[in-house]
């Protein structure tokens, strides 16, 4: 669907008023109607469109006035690439999907106050009658890159299966446990039609792991495997995007050309540019000065530049309708003594030394009321009562967002409650530490990363807290890539900015599942350190849970338990939004999404230059 820039601002802001003002409910195949319709309906779309018929070459494409031109885009950081599922870590799947190098199985869009899906790679989907299954019909004719033929069901197959850690043990892809807990395996039925079978329901559907708005694992080509073996593979980047790639370098930028055999293009669907570059450029000034110059049309920029240039005649493009919710995870508190997965024994060493971590075995049997539990409950809530969170949003973000209580949930949302709220109160603050036996103070360790956002929200809590509570806090401004290994392995005794990862999208709709990342669920090569049985089990119940005033029910006991527990708390909300140049860009369609990654840029084969 392209939209021209005339209509775009309208029905941004009302889609972007229902998605994030309103809370919405819905489920990707009913809408609000999940409850009762699930079992029955169908999410079919329209027949399969033959892809280029007139077998163009990519000058022909290029003179006929479709295909035209060079796109350049600065962005905060170019993710090392990887041509094979199994070894593309967090961010490489993101921006493989934001370079438009390969699509996925649905796009994602707003119908009404409904977020739901339309087809991309896959034309339908159908749950099967005991929600243990779901048939996807795949789009016929769909080109791989460099000739290397017809994607079928037996390449997703081959996609999915090398990314999941399930059947692929081997795989360090940044979701393989993700697909693990959902996924237990997938059939080719025949040359167009896949089945899924679930290890776990997720009632969030094939929007959730399967579309643009969550971008997993890329489609690729099982031919490509074949010939190249597995460390072959790793830089062939072959897929069915409308771009195909050019040039690609960690550190560096992302080339791509118009792909003429483009499933889309007889559609209308792009590529309208025959070059699209992405560019590395750490430093968020000069991303915004490159795009003030006209060395890029679209750049990722920060919040405190927003008002310069848009009094300069620059435009957010706000179609991915995404706030980060900026956060503070607690690390270290593993709780619970079975993983949820397989009930194997969780061999988990908590270091209650630490004040904001407690032990529920105390007394040897599990007691979430002992006396370290209580005590690292009142820590954890001193500190969340001492955020300054207005004067955060309005130094770091220029006041460009919102202040945000809670992971996972805005605070414009309509099922939002006051008693979610922390407020700021030093003087609480201090009597928690004093009950808890704290009251000259401690110290403490935090994570911000190595720049950006992070770091200022690091500094100004750790100014805060030593001046209010006593607190010591030494900054570790290491890469994520250096702090996640100890998350992961559920060893890291370090509380960090925004990792409290999935819980950070204050756009996902209220009725979605919570606590995955927080839960046993999570184990292995995902999630904060934590593991948290209120989580695990709210995440376990809403993932099945079909009804969606039950699950809904279940979200308010989750944020009423995170909001006593104060395992992760919010800071503020970002508007994420990449600003363009109107003078050059004539047409982009941005579409809802859940994922941060190089602010959100989505769909760029749809952007198309004056």
């Amino acid at each position: 669907m392209k939209i021209a820039w005339a209509n775009a601002k309208i029905a941004i802001v009302i889609t972007a008023y229902f998605l994030v003002s309103s809370g919405l409910a819905c489920d990707v195949v009913t809408g609000k109607s999940a409850d009762k319709n699930l079992l029955t309906n169908r999410g079919s779309f329209s027949t399969a469109v033959p892809v280029n018929p007139n077998g163009a070459t990519r000058s022909e494409f290029s003179e006929d006035g479709n295909v035209s031109g060079t796109l350049t885009v600065a962005v905060d950081s170019v993710n090392s690439p990887n041509g094979l599922p199994r070894f593309c870590t967090s961010g490489c799947a993101e921006t493989i999907y934001a370079s438009g190098i390969t699509d996925v199985l649905f796009n994602s869009v707003v119908k009404g106050d409904v977020l739901t899906t339309e087809p991309m790679l896959a034309l339908s989907y159908e749950m099967g009658p005991s929600l243990d299954s779901v048939v996807f019909k795949l789009r016929e004719g769909v080109q791989f890159h460099g000739g290397y033929g017809e994607m079928k069901a037996e390449d997703v197959k081959f996609s999915y299966d090398d990314a999941n850690s399930t059947t692929n043990p081997e795989s360090i892809h940044g979701q393989a446990d993700d697909f693990a807990a959902l996924i237990q395996k997938i059939e080719v039925v025949d040359d167009y039609t896949l089945k899924l079978n679930h290890r776990n329901y997720d009632s969030r559907g094939p929007l959730h792991r399967f579309s643009l708005f969550w971008k997993t694992a890329g489609i690729v080509s099982s031919a490509v495997f074949r010939e190249h073996g597995l460390f072959g593979m790793q830089n062939v980047y072959v897929g069915v995007g409308a771009f195909e790639n050019e040039e690609w370098s960690q550190n560096g930028k992302i080339v791509g050309h118009a792909f003429v055999d483009y499933w889309g293009a007889s559609l209308g669907q792009g590529p309208f540019v025959e070059k699209v570059i992405f560019l590395e450029v750490p430093e968020a000034s000069s991303r915004a000065g490159m795009l003030e110059t006209g060395e890029v049309q679209i750049a990722e920029v920060q919040s405190k530049d927003y008002s310069s240039l848009l009094e300069k005649g620059f435009l957010p493009n706000k179609g991915a309708q995404h706030n980060l919710i900026h956060n503070v995870s607690m690390v270290g508190n593993y709780w619970e003594e079975y993983s949820s997965l397989d009930e194997s024994v969780l061999d988990r060493s908590r270091d209650t030394s630490l004040p904001w971590v407690g032990n529920p075995f105390e007394s040897g049997s599990y007691d979430e009321n002992s006396s370290s539990m209580v005590n690292s409950r009142k820590v954890r809530n001193a500190l969340a009562w001492s955020v300054d969170r207005q004067g955060l949003l309005d130094s770091v973000l220029k006041g460009y967002g919102y202040v945000n209580h809670q992971p996972y949930l805005s605070v414009n949302n309509t099922n939002y409650t006051d008693g979610w709220s922390w407020g700021l109160d030093y003087e609480k603050g201090r009597e928690l530490l004093k009950e808890a036996g704290y009251r000259g103070g401690f110290s403490l360790d935090l994570w911000t990363g190595r720049s950006g956002i992070g770091s200022e929200l690091g500094e100004s809590l750790g100014r805060a807290w030593q001046e209010n509570l006593g607190i010591s806090v030494n900054l570790i401004n290491t890469d994520y890539e250096v702090y996640r290994p100890g998350l992961t392995a559920r060893t890291s005794k370090l509380p960090g900015i925004n990792t409290c990862r999935e819980e950070n999208h204050s756009n996902f709709p209220y009725d979605w599942a919570h606590g995955f990342d927080v839960s046993s669920f999570s184990i292995r090569r995902y999630g904060a350190g934590q593991e948290i049985p209120y989580a695990t089990k709210t995440f376990k119940l809403m993932s099945r849970e079909l009804d969606i005033g039950a699950r809904e029910q279940l979200a308010s006991e989750f944020f009423t338990n995170n909001r006593v527990w104060a395992n992760c708390f919010g800071i503020f909300e970002e508007q994420l939004w990449p600003f363009f140049d109107p003078e050059n860009v004539a047409d982009w369609d941005q579409r809802p999404t859940a994922i941060q990654n190089l602010a959100g840029i989505n769909n760029i084969r749809t952007a198309e230059l004056k």
